[in-house]
């Protein structure tokens, strides 16, 4: 990397939830060219990112000439694929696993120093193969497994939690006529915990951090981006004591009540993924990505659910 220029980042999803809080975080430092990748450059996101100094760059991650047009030149690159765009998940679950190991195979061509990868637990062989169809999670592992064995100078890989802005979006919130919230959830119930981070405004700064203590320290290390390790009890109250509201949790156990609730997640791959929090917990047995102190560490100002809440959500 030379000395006498900024290093130039290529960041995915630049105008998505991860990507762009990434984008965000490094252009605050001043201390880097940022390249980010889009497949709508003419959108509004993409106009304002533009308008800050980082060059908007076409590319469409399931194309290779796009991938390797978009790596040119770059000394990092920042990648999260997205398993929920509609060519994926509702057309062919393992086009994500394809798109990984591809874009990897390009960084190792192109020379890129370091590349820090958005991955999730193997949800197939932690559970001795009993949830085979978490393709979101376990997808993204095997491209993680795949890159490791690559020879990439540098490889970091980073596990986001439980977004606190799934709750009202993928999660309901449902207001019933005596004024209850009825917050929806497959098969968890109130003791069980989840990770959970503000993944809009608190990925960006724990990436920043890692990219600024350099390769040296994070080079083939894993890293939990999460806030808070809570249960659904504990986040019902907290909803409670922010907005003076009712919250309840109402567990769907029942196949039909998910159809119902859920009809565009009523597949294998959403209901094995919520067993598998149950069972064995978000991120599995790993001891390195289930210590989300280090989080803490890399962003002191990280956000509680608590906070988050009371930031967000209005009061009754």
């Amino acid at each position: 990397m030379s000395q006498n220029k900024k290093p130039l980042i290529v960041v995915s999803g630049a105008t998505g939830v991860q990507g762009g809080s990434v984008v965000n975080s490094l252009l605050a430092t001043g201390h880097y060219k940022i390249r980010g990748l889009t497949r709508k450059p003419d959108s509004e996101k993409a106009k304002a990112l533009e308008s800050k100094g980082v060059e908007i760059f076409k590319c469409d991650l399931s194309n290779k000439d796009d991938v390797k047009n978009a790596l040119k030149g770059a000394d990092i690159a920042w990648i999260v694929t997205n398993f929920w765009d509609p060519s994926i998940v509702g057309q062919d679950s393992k086009e994500e696993e394809r798109q990984g190991k591809m874009i990897a195979d390009i960084v190792k061509e192109e020379g890129i120093n370091w590349l820090i990868y958005s991955s999730l637990p193997d949800t197939t062989a932690e559970s001795g193969g009993k949830y085979t169809e978490i393709y979101h999670f376990a997808g993204k592992n095997r491209v993680e497994q795949y890159i490791r064995k690559l020879g990439i100078p540098n490889v970091t890989f980073i596990y986001l939690g439980f977004y606190y802005q799934n709750f009202g979006n993928f999660i309901p919130m449902v207001q019933k006529e005596n004024g209850e919230i009825e917050l929806m959830v497959p098969y968890l119930e109130e003791n069980d915990k989840l990770p959970l981070i503000d993944a809009e405004n608190d990925t960006g700064p724990i990436v920043a951090k890692i990219i600024e203590e350099g390769p040296d320290k994070w080079n083939g290390k894993k890293v939990p981006v999460a806030a808070d390790y809570i249960t659904l009890k504990y986040l019902t109250e907290s909803l409670i004591k922010a907005t003076g509201k009712t919250y309840k949790l109402k567990t769907l156990r029942e196949d039909d009540e998910i159809a119902k609730e859920f009809p565009y997640f009523s597949n294998e791959d959403f209901k094995q993924t919520f067993k598998w929090f149950k069972e064995f917990g978000y991120y599995g047995k790993d001891s390195e990505v289930n210590d989300i102190s280090i989080a803490k560490k890399l962003h002191p100002n990280i956000q509680t659910y608590e906070q988050y809440v009371i930031k967000n959500y209005e009061k009754a």
